[in-house]
């Protein structure tokens, strides 16, 4: 088969080649027109279940809102993970779901299946709001708008009717959050002396003002001619005309609304806030829809911002466009590995040229690069792959498997053409040096692809994120293959015709004798090649051994996210004092551009926030400054010097991976579970104090505060019933009393604006206002109908639990931590497990459970052993049927530890911490010696077994000469090609294709010492049986 696939390609070649010329046009028009990433969609597809429970405690929620929910949702098919947080007011339960289902399908089944619990839930409770399936990243945008002319209400006004409309029109948005100014509601300001005066209770004023607001529609009336709509509308709209509206009538008189009442125009209680560069403003965060491209996106969302700026500026507002624009990590990566990716093609350019001297074989062997990776660019467009640094990594792996094929081609063809002046043959010796190598390179191509198997089988956020850099890699290999049987030797046929290759260079035919003396002398001590061998395994198993390890490095964003905390109860305006004193510290940090601050949670956010946390985003300057490592240690010192404040420092990639391991943004986080809240928090608090003494943990956090201020009511039965009230009447009167009861809305122009029923500003904030809340007696008694609270209850003082946390259905106290850079997370991990075995004595009922990057580098390596040891295994079982015999296979193999040591030489000097980057360059590195292993194998076989020569020294010596140039073409091409990117490791963007890359470059030069001198000595010792004209191969 390919033997007749070489052959039709000599018959056509201009057919193949307007294939080539096709392929290369198609794959341009990809490069134009595909969707670029940072990275491959690394989440499972994720949705949150929010559900508002206005004035229930965290534990009513949790009692009545959250475990119902839960119950369904964990039933639907499709989900993976369900994490719930029950705060006042509010129900939050995030769910993951299953990889590989159909996220829409799951997510219409989790709808579903709400349906059947929502007449569970108690009355006064929301209907559960499902949110729209969103990407990895989450964020697209942050925009932030500060204003000395607008009012805080007028600027909320601004963000939430003018701006938020015009950007959730744009395409790939799934939602915008707005945090800060102030929300503009009609409050309806109850009076309690007179509403006691008269004998109303808030119920009753409720139900006038819902009445005075209500619309109800007319219908219409035909005539012969026409249909007319008859359209009472509301019977006010405003406040003034709410305030006139009949309260009640009766013996005394009409009273009216504003008889008991004062209605105003206000702010309605914020949940949240925040500071744009240290001054109070509106935050606006935009979220992308799952699948939606980043890139597109953000840059049509930044045509929409800007065909409004004008209007902005003209209402002396002043806009932040980007406070947070991860697209800027996307631009930065992506330009930079392509920048290293054309600086390595034109090295490899250089390189072909110096060895091969001729213009035409290079373009021969050089053509292969552009048409291998374009082809598999384009099959990974087409299965719906975009075009990320993974995969582009992939690519860059592939270099020297693609020039390999063309090398080994090509110099095999211009070997065979040297000396050959009848044209009619050289036909037949295209086709013939192009089959002999076809065989060998296939095998090694299998075997390839087996070395990439493990990595394209990888599950979970390691086989997300890495899996795409493995199916790179094979598309390119394979493409690559099917070029070196097709196109080489069709251009080699057309641009080779009347010419005479050149001779090889001097310098490398002195070096090809060099290494022929040298393998005279090694073969006649086979026994020191063993034992080089040996000794470099020994030496690189001992080396990785000794090796700290990590899930993914730290991503230079240029981004950084402070998670902040303050004492439990805090304030929104406490938390905004504090915030404008760090966001100035930050400010003065020279590299800062930007600090913007979101405290709480905004109104329909996903984050269950209470008032006493919030999140910095940081934006680094692109250039300039003493480097980002020097500004996130003045970070960190401006967060310690603001000691009210506790919290944490990360990066924004850093924290959603994180976040998607453990539903927790740390690198480490420890669940601890149970049942009594209590318990699980003292468990939680021992285990955070042992944590902070171990070496190289900081940021040691316990997630969930014990508790909140509170006032708790006790009702007394015995005065209930004499006053004629119920538990649910007082129920209600405090409710609307202190959450406030929103009874209906009014339009204005374009915009529902809610209308409630409250108390005074004053009284809210007053706690012993409390006890003159009136409660209408729904049952009769002495009271006559409206009893105070203080009458029948008892308030007093205490602490609430502020909130509570649930994975999978149990109640959990999550522990976290970061690591100092320079300490390897895995090292931490394991002295914080000791430490806490031996220090932390857990009650019955609790129990532990590890996560975060730590603990998914630990199951990704596990998983990528056993898939390693699969791979051995048929790679063994495809050399044996490849060579026809256990020998061959086995000299292959025992060559590839010490094939390594370079890699891990490389890693040790680097800083001896072992990534899934660094992984993957070992298996590609691996994937490398063994071809460069068969195809030496192979031709030795073929010079003895195929064309009868004896088994001599001399046979073994030609076999190996012949080999030279190709191996250290292949091997400094691939050098060279990767030399770029290996330069700018830890620079954006090559955080992961860095590692990977050094260890390939260190990885070749104990791989050329393997191929070209080691390996050649066993091969002498134990290939063949004794023998001199026919040998025997075992």
């Amino acid at each position: 088969m390919l033997s007749a696939l070489v052959r039709q390609s000599l018959r056509h070649p201009w057919l193949v080649l307007l294939g080539a010329v096709v392929l290369l046009a198609l794959g341009v028009t990809t490069l134009r027109s595909a969707a670029y990433d940072v990275f491959p969609e690394f989440v499972p597809p994720q949705a949150s279940v929010q559900t508002e429970a206005p004035g229930l405690s965290p534990q009513q929620v949790e009692m009545l809102v959250t475990r119902p929910l839960e119950a369904v949702i964990n039933g639907a098919n499709g989900v993976e993970t369900v994490r719930s947080q029950s705060i006042q007011g509010l129900s939050v339960i995030d769910i993951t779901f299953r990889e590989g289902n159909d996220a829409y399908r799951a997510r219409q089944q989790v709808s579903e299946a709400l349906a059947d619990a929502i007449p569970r839930l108690p009355p006064g409770v929301d209907t559960p709001r499902l949110t729209p399936l969103v990407s990895s990243t989450m964020d697209l945008l942050k925009i932030g708008l500060v204003s000395q002319r607008l009012s805080p209400m007028q600027l909320r006004d601004l963000a939430e009717w003018t701006i938020k409309p015009r950007l959730l029109a744009v395409p790939g948005v799934a939602r915008a959050n707005v945090f800060g100014g102030e929300q503009r509601r009609i409050e309806v300001r109850a009076d309690p002396a007179r509403l006691l005066a008269r004998g109303i209770t808030f119920a009753d004023l409720g139900q006038a003002v819902s009445a005075a607001v209500n619309v109800n529609g007319g219908g219409f009336a035909d005539t012969p001619n026409q249909r007319i709509l008859v359209d009472p509308g509301p019977s006010a709209t405003t406040g003034a005309q709410i305030a006139a509206a009949v309260l009640t009538t009766g013996p005394g008189g009409t009273v009216r609304i504003g008889d008991v009442a004062q209605v105003a125009d206000a702010a309605a209680p914020p949940v949240g806030d925040a500071l744009i560069m240290g001054k109070p403003g509106v935050l606006m965060t935009l979220s992308s829809q799952y699948g939606a491209n980043t890139l597109d996106t953000t840059r049509a969302l930044e045509r929409a911002i800007n065909d409004i700026a004008p209007a902005l500026r003209a209402q002396g507002v002043t806009l932040y466009p980007a406070l947070h624009r991860p697209a800027n990590f996307v631009e930065v990566a992506l330009s930079g590995i392509t920048v290293d990716l054309a600086i390595g093609a034109v090295m490899v350019f250089v390189v072909l040229l110096v060895f091969l001297r001729d213009v035409r074989v290079v373009m021969i062997a050089f053509v292969s690069i552009p048409l291998s990776l374009l082809a598999a660019l384009i099959v990974l467009d087409r299965t719906g792959q975009t075009i990320n640094t993974m995969t582009l990594g992939g690519l860059a792996v592939a270099l020297g498997v693609v020039i390999d094929d063309a090398i080994v081609d090509i110099e095999n063809i211009v070997r065979r053409l040297r000396g050959v002046t009848d044209e009619a043959d050289r036909r037949a010796i295209i086709a013939a040096a192009s089959i002999e190598v076809r065989a060998p390179v296939v095998h090694a191509t299998f075997v390839l692809a087996l070395t990439m198997l493990p990595v394209i089988l990888l599950t979970g956020l390691q086989g997300a994120f890495f899996a795409p850099l493995g199916l790179a890699f094979l598309l390119a290999t394979m493409a690559s293959l099917v070029v070196a049987l097709t196109v080489t030797p069709a251009l080699a046929l057309m641009l080779l015709r009347g010419r005479n290759p050149v001779a090889e260079p001097a310098l490398l035919e002195r070096f090809k004798n060099w290494h022929e003396g040298l393998m005279r002398r090694l073969c006649a001590r086979p026994g020191v090649a063993a034992g080089a061998i040996a000794t470099l395994g020994a030496l690189a198993l001992v080396g990785t051994l000794s090796f700290g390890s990590e899930l993914l490095p730290t991503f230079r964003e240029r981004h950084y996210v402070l998670q902040v905390s303050g004492p439990p109860g805090a304030s929104l305006a406490w938390m905004r004092g504090t915030g404008e004193e760090l966001s100035r510290r930050l400010l003065a940090i020279p590299e800062v551009l930007s600090v913007e601050e979101q405290i709480g949670r905004a109104e329909a956010g996903e984050d269950t926030w209470p008032p006493s946390q919030g999140e910095f985003h940081l934006r680094l300057k692109s250039v300039g400054g003493r480097g980002e490592d020097a500004a996130l240690a003045e970070i960190r010192a401006a967060l310690a010097a603001t000691p009210a404040l506790q919290g944490e420092v990360t990066t924004f990639l850093g924290d959603r991976i994180s976040e998607s391991l453990s539903g927790e943004t740390a690198a480490i986080a420890i669940s601890v579970q149970g049942a009594d809240l209590d318990t699980l928090d003292r468990t939680g608090a021992t285990i955070a104090a042992a944590l902070r003494g171990v070496p190289g943990a900081t940021d040691v956090t316990m997630k969930a505060a014990p508790g909140t201020p509170m006032l708790g009511v006790t009702l007394d039965p015995a005065r209930m019933a004499l006053h004629g009230v119920t538990a649910a009447d007082a129920g209600d009167a405090i409710r609307a009393t202190f959450a406030g009861q929103t009874v209906g809305q009014v339009v204005l122009a374009d915009r529902a604006i809610d209308v409630a029923v409250t108390l005074p500003p004053d009284l809210r904030r007053d706690p012993e206002a409390l006890g003159d809340t009136l409660v209408r007696a729904s049952a009769g008694g002495a009271s006559g109908g409206a009893v105070r609270l203080a009458d029948i209850a008892t308030i007093s003082p205490g602490e609430a639990r502020a909130l509570i946390a649930h994975e999978g259905g149990l109640r959990r106290q999550i522990v976290t931590a970061n690591v100092v850079p320079g300490h390897a997370v895995a090292d931490v991990v394991k002295a914080a497990q000791g430490r806490i075995a031996r220090d932390v004595a857990l009650p019955p009922g609790v129990f532990l459970s590890w996560a975060g990057t730590a603990e998914g580098a630990a199951a990704a390596q596990r998983q990528l052993l056993a898939h390693v040891a699969l791979a051995g295994v048929a790679m063994v079982a495809l050399l044996i049927l490849a060579f026809g015999g256990v020998r061959p296979a086995l000299l292959i193999l025992a060559g590839m530890p010490p094939a390594m040591a370079g890699g891990v030489l490389a890693v040790a000097l680097t800083g001896g911490v072992v990534s899934l980057g660094a992984l993957v360059g070992f298996i590609a590195l691996f994937g490398i010696s063994a071809r460069n292993a068969i195809l030496l194998v192979a031709h030795v076989d073929q010079l003895v077994l195929g064309e009868g020569r004896p088994w001599t020294l001399d046979t073994l010596l030609e076999a190996t000469r012949e080999r030279v140039t190709p191996i250290l073409l292949t091997a400094l091409v691939t050098a060279f090609a990767l030399l770029p990117v290996a330069i700018e490791t830890g620079q954006s963007g090559r955080e992961i294709q860095g590692p990977m890359a050094v260890v390939i470059l260190g990885g070749l030069a104990t791989s050329l010492l393997l191929t070209l001198l080691l390996l050649p000595a066993l091969v002498w010792r134990w290939r063949f049986s004794a023998g001199t004209t026919a040998p025997t191969a075992d």
